[in-house]
């Protein structure tokens, strides 16, 4: 399978239809492959089949390609992250943590390589980092605040659940991120030791 494998022909154009469609998915390949720094006007006009001023009449710029693709990525990302989170069931945490790891590595086979453009170019693009954390981290993060407000009541936290709250979702989304990023290093998938470390941090060891 080739390392940067995106989103089948068409993923854009069924959002975005028409000629900005187009240039959406030849950006996609031309992100993924070469990167955002390296990915150029003229190369996307290039595997479009048009010249390069046709794309200004589209986007002002590579930025607003890129931002556009994000928003786009973004939003499956956010509707795949809620659905998941409002399903996990108090009885049923643990087993919902780990078909979740599972549910993710099939996922990002298709939105990975699109993701660690968004990072990479989130770390040398400030305006791109703004956009990311709006898009992405602080939406879910939010929703893992609320639903671990019902979690809590559910496994009968300590009384500074409340305070400590937002430090352990946040130590629970390291994890997540750190999880996956270890699995394509180590090649292995631990899934429930994670899963029980996950609920140790959050403090809902009732649910082991």
């Amino acid at each position: 399978m080739s390392p940067h494998r995106t989103p089948a022909p068409g993923f854009f154009r069924e959002a975005e239809p028409g000629r900005k469609g187009e240039i959406l998915d030849a950006a996609m390949s031309v992100f993924t492959e070469r990167g955002y720094d390296s990915g150029s006007m003229r190369e996307i006009a290039s595997r479009v089949g048009v010249t390069e001023p046709a794309l200004y009449r589209h986007f002002p710029g590579k930025e607003a390609i890129f931002l556009a693709l994000m928003n786009l990525v973004a939003g499956r990302l956010r509707e795949e992250a809620f659905g998941l989170i409002g399903s996990v069931q108090p009885e049923t945490l643990r087993p919902q943590l780990v078909a979740a790891f599972a549910d993710r590595r099939r996922a990002v086979r298709v939105t990975g390589p699109m993701l660690r453009t968004m990072l990479s170019a989130a770390a040398h693009h400030p305006r791109i980092l703004a956009e990311y954390r709006t898009l992405i981290v602080n939406p879910v993060r939010e929703r893992l605040v609320s639903k671990a407000a019902d979690l809590d009541r559910s496994f009968g936290a300590p009384a500074d659940a409340d305070a400590t709250r937002d430090d352990r979702v946040r130590a629970l989304m390291a994890l997540f991120v750190g999880y996956f990023v270890s699995t394509l290093v180590m090649a292995d998938a631990p899934d429930e030791a994670v899963a029980d470390a996950a609920i140790r941090v959050m403090g809902w060891e009732g649910a082991m």
